[in-house]
């Protein structure tokens, strides 16, 4: 998958036509995605996603945000409606219409939250065997672990986050699957440190990547971003981004909680 996902790229690069140099785009995200991304008052967009944007534009582009329900912004953006997402898994569905950068803009490592006090050894995703989990509604991990705990373990999803984790505490979960990031930023928020914790190694630790519309004139934008990204990721400046906005998620004031 990884070989056509890089082919489509090139071949959709290379048939980029010269034009006026991009100006302004409209880009877009998870609304509720932290410490990545998410929005406070559904007009506006913070988190390390924004800063790392800022970051990898060139000067004189002005990034104008656009909040919507996620699903509505996969759909504008594959229509040109939306010229950038931030942020995102690599799918075959979206790579149809969406051009991702080459390298990753984050790390997005996947891994099994538990009780500390209920904690036990944990090695593979075959460990899990036997428990019972918990997932978000409409999360998907990627690295073939959807497939395996569709076909091999007893999961339950839930429809958000702070449901799963108060199944978790209540104990009627032993364990539940998120990413890291995410899981970290609602319990450093509800102050749950000294009672959840996430198991070594993750299940997976694939990047999230930016992604321009195919249908934009933005995309002529994407060989630089993407040569910028992977000049920070050797800085390390994505990992000190996401460390500085989960602790800044931790106290401002949200109408509602992470999925």
């Amino acid at each position: 998958m990884l070989a056509a996902v890089v082919l489509g790229w090139l071949l959709q690069l290379s048939s980029l036509q010269a034009g006026e140099s991009v100006r302004a785009l409209v880009y877009s995200c998870n609304p509720m995605y932290p410490p990545y991304h998410w929005s406070e008052d559904n007009q506006v967009f913070e988190g390390a996603s924004v800063e790392l944007m800022r970051l990898v534009l060139p000067a004189g582009v002005e990034a104008k945000p656009v909040v919507y329900p996620w699903k509505r912004s996969l759909m504008l953006a594959a229509e040109g409606k939306i010229d950038l997402l931030l942020s995102l898994r690599i799918t075959p569905e979206r790579s149809e219409t969406l051009l991702f950068t080459r390298h990753r803009a984050f790390p997005n490592p996947i891994v099994v939250f538990v009780r500390k006090a209920a904690a036990f050894k944990f090695s593979s995703r075959e460990d899990l065997k036997g428990l019972r989990g918990g997932i978000s509604l409409g999360d998907t991990f990627g690295g073939g672990f959807d497939e395996y705990w569709r076909a091999e373990l007893d999961v339950e999803q839930a429809p958000t986050m702070l449901e799963n984790f108060r199944k978790l505490q209540a104990g009627r979960i032993d364990y539940f699957v998120s990413g890291y990031y995410l899981g970290l930023a609602h319990i450093s928020r509800h102050h749950l440190e000294e009672e959840i914790v996430a198991l070594e190694p993750p299940l997976s630790n694939h990047g999230i990547h930016f992604a321009f519309s195919k249908a934009s004139p933005a995309c002529r934008l994407m060989e630089g971003v993407d040569r910028r990204l992977e000049e920070l990721d050797r800085e390390g400046v994505p990992e000190r981004l996401l460390q500085k906005h989960l602790q800044r998620f931790r106290t401002v004031p949200l109408r509602r909680e992470p999925r």
